[in-house]
């Protein structure tokens, strides 16, 4: 046996042997047949085989081993697989109720849903809603952990297919730390402990998920919240107040600020904040004697010129002329 189907460090259950453990000659002009009766026989219930199509070579065998290990309501596998394509997924089809992780070790995986395509190479992971019918390919020599969550158990963000991740990313490091250890002492566990591991575990991927894409209906408008918040303090006091600074200080990515903002609000960042500062001068404006010129600087604009500009685009007027009516 070709040494790389070995047991992998991770040790996903136990001293057990593969569930699936296959080899199929590409030759055999009824390969597809024999691996997919064969996997049925040995999976069962526990590791069903979903629709697979091996490609026809002359020489050589297509090997599979998979080892599978319950904690609770999720489950993990270990799988190793030569080249392969088959579909997953679906209402009633292959695991369509669960949410489907891929952590890739070697080799590569390739997922097709809705046009939209996604891969997970080795270092890599992919976390998946499988609700819906996808496409897959598996490179040859592929190892992998597959670990599925209940679908109910997750919120998944919203318009989002398919998640992605680094396997060093700090989220995914402390997801997989936990993740090993508990399959590691799950049969230890007594069944409080273990459900408390269950829903650690859980909340880990949920981390994992809101620090990919934080489009989620339930997170980005208190985000979004929060920046205006942040914006609204230091208009006045922060001539150079820029998207990084409104990021470092809610602690996410500045990518996930422009995100909130093109789905939340009907300007860019950037936008917000030029408008804001138009509208606090435009209430001093007609408050205060301060002259046109002093609130360009007291709002930070480059001077009196460029302030009276974009006063009249946003507001459809000069400053005098609000200051006169």
């Amino acid at each position: 046996m070709d040494s790389s189907l070995g047991i992998s460090a991770w040790r996903v259950g136990g001293d057990a042997p593969p569930v699936v453990d296959i080899g199929v000659p590409y030759a055999d002009e009824n390969r597809n047949h024999v691996l997919l009766s064969e996997w049925r026989h040995q999976g069962g219930e526990s590791v069903p085989a979903p629709p697979l199509m091996l490609p026809r070579h002359s020489e050589g065998a297509y090997r599979v081993r998979i080892k599978a290990q319950k904690m609770l309501d999720l489950h993990v596998e270990d799988q190793y697989s030569h080249a392969i394509a088959g579909r997953t997924g679906g209402p009633v089809g292959h695991q369509g109720d669960r949410v489907v992780t891929h952590i890739t070790f070697s080799g590569g995986w390739r997922f097709v849903s809705r046009n939209r395509q996604f891969r997970a190479g080795a270092g890599a992971l992919c976390v998946r809603r499988n609700e819906g019918p996808w496409d897959f390919e598996v490179a040859r020599g592929t190892r992998a952990l597959a670990v599925a969550v209940p679908a109910s158990a997750l919120r998944f963000p919203v318009n989002t297919l398919a998640v992605t991740a680094e396997q060093d990313s700090p989220a995914a490091r402390l997801l997989l730390a936990h993740l090993r250890l508990f399959s590691e002492m799950s049969d230890q566990l007594a069944p409080a402990a273990a459900a408390a591991a269950r829903n650690a575990t859980v909340e880990l991927f949920q981390g994992l998920l809101n620090d990919q894409v934080i489009d989620d209906a339930y997170v980005t408008p208190t985000l979004l919240a929060a920046a205006k918040e942040h914006i609204e303090v230091r208009l006045l006091h922060d001539a150079d107040l820029s998207p990084r600074d409104i990021a470092d200080a809610l602690h996410v990515s500045v990518r996930t600020l422009y995100r909130v903002f093109d789905q939340q609000a009907t300007s860019s960042v950037m936008a917000y904040v030029r408008e804001r500062r138009l509208e606090r001068a435009r209430a001093e404006l007609v408050a205060t004697r301060l002259t046109v010129s002093e609130l360009a600087a007291r709002w930070h604009f480059a001077d009196g010129s460029h302030f009276v500009k974009a006063y009249r685009k946003r507001f459809g007027e000069t400053p005098t002329a609000s200051r006169r009516g």
